[in-house]
């Protein structure tokens, strides 16, 4: 299949999903984040918030600032640009471009050594290539920075494949957490 077809494929799938199995596996993928020698030694925490059935970041998001880590969040400014916005609530969100909540604030996070990015995707392999939504987005963000920091991934079982059509501008995470599996 080609990344159009496998990302309708598991959206639909996604989409598909009971309340409480989000519930459940977003809570075994969360232990696995927050247990994570990469969650425990970062400084900062740039993280999308889920939306439409993905693996639940909130509870991810509550945490680091409870471990006092800042969190920011990203903003879509224009076509295939995002820049990611420190937040100190919920309340300093609000909906946003394609209905996801994005920050009202605008103090810019600049990742650095110490910061750990959660990646969202619609589809991953063993090999760590990702289908995203489409955009580039995360792409242009993250090859900017490339080097900076780790990148997590953070999705269900399922969408996890034996193989996904990459290209040379797709930007692999460093690790992928499943409710069974850390690669």
């Amino acid at each position: 299949m080609i990344k159009k077809e496998i990302r309708e494929s598991y959206l639909d799938k996604r989409s598909k999903m009971s309340k409480d199995d989000v519930i459940n596996k977003s809570k075994v993928i969360y232990n696995k984040i927050i247990n994570s020698r990469v969650y425990k030694e970062c400084y900062d925490l740039f993280i999308y918030v889920s939306n439409f059935n993905e693996v639940d970041t909130l509870e991810i998001i509550k945490k680091a600032w409870d471990d006092n880590k800042l969190v920011a969040v990203p903003k879509v400014e224009e076509k295939g640009i995002i820049k990611f916005y420190y937040i100190n609530s919920m309340k300093d969100l609000k909906r946003g471009k394609f209905n996801i909540l994005e920050p009202k604030t605008l103090i810019e996070g600049v990742p650095t050594g110490k910061s750990l990015f959660v990646m969202p995707g619609v589809a991953f392999d063993k090999s760590k290539n990702r289908i995203g939504f489409g955009g580039g987005y995360y792409d242009i963000y993250l090859f900017k920075f490339r080097k900076a920091f780790n990148i997590v991934a953070i999705c269900y079982d399922y969408q996890l494949l034996d193989s996904v059509p990459s290209d040379v501008y797709d930007v692999k995470p460093d690790y992928i957490f499943t409710e069974s599996q850390e690669i």
